[in-house]
């Protein structure tokens, strides 16, 4: 193997050089590489490259540089495939959680909305509370004021007004006891008394016969 990467050589037969009509020598048709210039895999290169056979005749440092250039190529190549996969993947990445921010955001939307709703609710019900609480002091205090109104007046009344009005009372109670006393003697009329006795002599008549 080593002296096939050392040297390659590619010999025309007898038949090929009577057919071209010149005696020529083996060394005519010889492609000679050079002592351990090429690999195994440039060696397989150069081969299924017709091209590159003819150039390695004339300078074979000049396939050298075109074959590291193919392979610079080559691996630039997979690099750029490999980052734009990279890309890709990045990219699914991202989308997938703008979805899912997208869907957030309007969650929160949908919340922010509600507890707007709801602090407006509140504010309402705190406007309400604190009329509610004005008119309790207003009504307290005039309370208030009425009950102080009302000891001043009772304190300057005093204990005659008391006694006057106990005294008021009790008259009313006697003059009531009175009348009721007095109802039962009123006068009997005319007609009814007449009717009455003659009542008690029909009933002495009968007790006589």
């Amino acid at each position: 193997m080593d002296s096939l990467i050392g040297k390659f050589n590619f010999t025309a037969t007898a038949a090929a050089a009577a057919a071209n009509g010149a005696g020529l020598g083996p060394n005519r048709f010889s492609l000679e590489f050079g002592s351990g210039e090429f690999t195994t895999v440039e060696m397989k290169k150069i081969m299924a490259d017709e091209k590159l056979a003819e150039m390695a005749l004339a300078d074979p440092k000049r396939v050298k540089r075109v074959l590291a250039n193919r392979q610079s190529a080559a691996r630039s190549k997979e690099r750029k495939m490999r980052y734009i996969a990279e890309l890709e993947q990045k990219v699914q990445i991202l989308q997938s959680e703008a979805t899912k921010l997208s869907t957030q955001v309007t969650i929160l939307q949908r919340d922010s909305a509600g507890l707007a709703t709801q602090n407006n609710e509140l504010k309402f019900r705190l406007q309400a509370m604190e009329q509610q609480a004005h008119l309790r002091d207003a009504l307290n205090e005039a309370l208030t004021t009425e009950v102080q109104r009302l000891k001043l007046a009772t304190a300057e009344l005093g204990d005659t007004c008391s006694s006057s009005g106990l005294v008021q009372q009790i008259q009313l109670n006697t003059q009531n006891q009175m009348f009721q006393l007095q109802q039962p003697q009123q006068a009997i009329p005319f007609y009814q008394l007449q009717q009455t006795q003659q009542n008690g002599a029909a009933k002495n008549n009968e007790a006589n016969e």
